[in-house]
């Protein structure tokens, strides 16, 4: 479960958002329809852009990213390097392939081609993505995978080299290879696998970009729905219908006044009143890359103070943006928004500014490098991030406005055309 599932089933339970999609399995197709038309409209009339999406990733793009991979790990004297199931083994080789306690691994060595580590009953459906790419070895139920990876490491002449293990493989697997390989040095894979998954392709950058358009366009159709009375939970379910009906999965979380003030809101559920805050947070996939987009708004008329909290986040979110470059420092750009809300009453630090700037985003939604205050990582082009100032006044209400910019050579550019107004009609 990723953070946006957490954060979403989390809300859920508390009535303050839907599920991350809503799927009507089993259901008529011909009522589900009559029942979209008669509810939200605007939604029935959305069509799926599916056949609009850029090309996935290719086999020729990822040896090039397993090559990169080898580059760096002879650079930092690393001799293997291990992965496991989730987005640095889809970023390595495509294969998609749940974690359980049996342990599937990618082995890559520092020269030559990899080896997949699979359970022997599982063998066919592993060759079936590997699809000839690598050499499949396999362990019985009875025996050891982590066994079969040291004389993997002994067959290959490195059993007393350095291997660098998957940044989040669990603690199991990291221990039970220690006690298979005693000699063998082990460290993180984190300094390879960001280097390459942090910067990101012109290809990537597309799809990213595709999935953002996809969300804002989700969002746009479900902000038509909003009517008085209608629950938290009721609109969470037609942002998912409308990603359904463009296409995709997808789903977000939904606060209606006083639960936008706290983040990740409040759990309790909650009507929609005339001139309320309403805020969507969430995203969809697309190739397996996410999107990850914040709209605030308000239903009806806004309040001054909520037009003033406004002006200042959407100039907190275009500071960051003009400042971020290649060779700034994540901690700089994060200070630079923080600056903008401190100064205009709302500071110190982070007593109205709850939380960081932004993360990473690409194959997962919150990945490798973040905009905090005091990060040293120097921005590169091709990085990802979202830019998501906000300011939160518990009691009243909250403000984020979020998109996901790329930075180029000459400084960042935002996926989406920022919000530039509290209407829902924009």
């Amino acid at each position: 479960m990723d953070r946006r599932d957490f954060v979403q089933r989390g809300a859920t339970l508390g009535g303050a958002a839907a599920l991350l999609s809503f799927n009507p399995i089993g259901a008529d197709a011909e009522q589900v329809s009559k029942e979209l038309r008669e509810i939200a409209p605007e939604l029935a009339r959305l069509k799926s852009r599916a056949p609009d999406a850029p090309a996935p990733i290719t086999e020729t793009e990822r040896v090039a990213r397993r090559e990169k991979a080898q580059r760096l790990m002879k650079e930092l004297g690393y001799s293997a390097m291990l992965i496991e199931p989730g987005a640095n083994m889809t970023y390595f080789s495509g294969i998609d392939w749940g974690r359980s306690e049996r342990l599937f691994a990618l082995i890559l060595p520092q020269t030559g081609k990899g080896i997949v580590i699979s359970p022997a009953f599982e063998e066919q459906r592993a060759a079936n993505q590997v699809d000839g790419r690598f050499e499949i070895r396999v362990w019985q139920e009875n025996e050891s995978p982590e066994a079969l990876i040291a004389g993997v490491l002994k067959q290959w002449g490195i059993a007393t080299g350095k291997l660098a293990v998957d940044g989040s493989a669990r603690t199991f697997v990291f221990n039970e290879l220690a006690l298979a390989v005693p000699a063998m040095q082990m460290g993180t894979a984190e300094p390879i696998t960001n280097a390459c998954r942090g910067v990101k392709t012109a290809h990537e950058i597309e799809i990213m970009q595709f999935a953002n358009l996809i969300t804002l366009d989700a969002y746009r159709a479900a902000h038509k729905t909003l009517r008085a009375g209608m629950t938290q939970a009721e609109l969470a379910k037609n942002v998912s219908e409308a990603f359904s009906k463009l296409g995709y999965p997808g789903g977000a979380l939904v606060l209606f006044g006083e639960s936008s003030a706290y983040p990740h809101g409040l759990p309790k559920p909650r009507s929609l009143e005339d001139n309320q805050v309403v805020l969507i947070d969430g995203g969809t996939t697309v190739h397996g890359y996410q999107s990850d987009i914040t709209r605030t708004v308000v239903f009806g008329r806004p309040a001054p103070e909520a037009q003033k909290v406004f002006d200042i986040v959407h100039e907190a979110q275009r500071q960051a943006l003009a400042f971020a470059g290649p060779g700034k420092k994540c901690g700089e750009v994060d200070g630079t928004a923080r600056k903008v809300i401190a100064d205009a009453g709302y500071g110190p630090d982070y007593r109205t500014f709850t939380h960081r700037l932004g993360h990473g985003i690409g194959l997962e939604g919150h990945e490798w490098p973040y905009l905090v205050r005091g990060s040293q990582i120097v921005i590169q082009p091709g990085m990802t991030f979202s830019d998501e100032p906000g300011i939160y006044q518990y009691g009243k209400f909250g403000i984020r406005l979020e998109d996901i910019m790329a930075i180029t050579e000459n400084g960042a550019e935002m996926m989406t055309p920022p919000q530039t107004s509290l209407s829902p009609m924009l």
